[in-house]
């Protein structure tokens, strides 16, 4: 049985021995001509569509030193398969940030490698682990954590985002869970989603459904703290994944923030959605240009938004961001995370992200704004 074909774009400048190093796999090495009269982007296209036309690629690795020819070469290849999984190749020594993450298209995995001459066989081990997530081989855990709260009326939204949600988890993240948490809703949002799980796990393969699809009760209504001191203390879990449930932002983002998260240098990653919001009023706007002023010094250093409703933690800080979080902060408690972040001088990522209001919100705009206030006040008590 052929295992398939792993497509190399190098410019062979870190002189990598990939055909030696990659064993099983037929590799196909794609090489750059250092003198050739026609452009680079002429060029990669052309290989691209070779590759694509007469192999059965299940990896492209791209290594070249110019971070402008790498970004050329993944939107060629994502252009005409937008979930190809791709591997970058890096220095071990490199910029914090250096990586454009918002111009890379689709939503495949893509994950940046830094290749150390002296440990040759990581290379093959990351290919291993991208291409086969169900053996243990670098395993990352990822829990998405997505809260519930008299959804009923909403739930079509919520089963189109879950639909997309597992459609990701179980083509790249079988490592992952979902985990709905209900704040003590008063409708059928919990029955709704019981049923629908009973649905989604006959149809299921039986490997991968441990903890693959959970619904937790929060006791009484905690607006939203609730699920994350008790989605951290309670899932174990190397990544957790705080994402609204109301198919307000994309998978692309959600994809592309767990490929920042999981380079491994932030501790935690974060949506904003000032700059991209969609269909939001005029009162909103005006109470979300208020926050964003009154709580910068609240913020960690290059974080401007607070309340997008997608994070990503990384486990190794939680045990130092759970002492600061408290049940009756309520829709405060992202304030309270960032807070926390900044006092413990924890490294932060704030990227771009589509976010779309849904109708049917369950923000009371003057009791939680007068409660996020509150929430602001008892913070520097607490700590000043």
């Amino acid at each position: 049985m052929n295992p398939g074909h792993i497509a190399v774009f190098s410019d062979q400048a870190r002189q990598i021995p990939y055909e030696s190093l990659i064993s099983y796999y037929s590799v196909l090495l794609y090489t750059q001509p250092g003198k050739c009269p026609a452009s680079f982007e002429q060029i990669a296209l052309t290989e691209v569509k070779e590759a694509e036309s007469e192999h059965d690629i299940k990896l492209y690795i791209i290594d070249y030193l110019k971070r402008k020819d790498q970004i050329q070469v993944i939107n060629h290849i994502r252009d005409g398969r937008p979930r190809a999984k791709i591997l970058v190749i890096k220095d071990v020594v490199r910029m914090k940030g250096d990586f454009p993450y918002h111009k890379i298209r689709g939503d495949g995995v893509f994950r940046i490698f830094s290749y150390r001459p002296s440990y040759p066989n990581e290379l093959f081990a990351e290919i291993q682990h991208l291409l086969h997530p169900e053996y243990p081989i670098l395993k990352d855990t990822i829990a998405f954590i997505l809260p519930i709260f008299n959804e009923e009326k909403r739930f079509g939204h919520v089963k189109e985002f879950l639909e997309s949600l597992a459609a990701l988890v179980s083509e790249d993240y079988i490592q992952a869970s979902i985990n709905f948490f209900d704040d003590a809703s008063s409708d059928r949002s919990q029955d709704l989603l019981h049923d629908y799980r009973s649905i989604v796990m006959e149809a299921t393969d039986t490997l991968f459904t441990v903890g693959y699809l959970e619904v937790h009760q929060v006791e009484h209504n905690t607006r939203k703290a609730g699920l994350f001191i008790e989605g951290m203390k309670n899932i174990s879990s190397d990544y957790y994944v705080f994402v609204d449930a109301d198919n307000s932002f994309k998978i692309e983002d959600i994809s592309r923030l767990l490929t920042i998260a999981q380079e491994g240098y932030y501790d935690l990653v974060i949506g904003t959605k000032d700059l991209t919001i969609e269909d939001r009023g005029v009162v909103r706007r005006m109470l979300s240009f208020a926050k964003r002023n009154v709580t910068r010094p609240f913020l960690p250093k290059g974080v401007t938004d607070s309340q997008t409703g997608l994070k990503i933690i990384n486990r190794r800080v939680v045990h130092r961001i759970l002492p600061y979080l408290h049940v009756e902060s309520g829709l405060a408690i992202d304030l309270e995370l960032m807070y926390a972040a900044k006092k413990e001088r924890l490294r932060v990522f704030q990227q771009p992200v589509t976010c779309i209001e849904r109708e049917g919100s369950h923000v009371n705009i003057v009791k939680d704004s007068l409660a996020f206030l509150k929430t602001m006040a008892l913070l520097y008590k607490r700590h000043h």
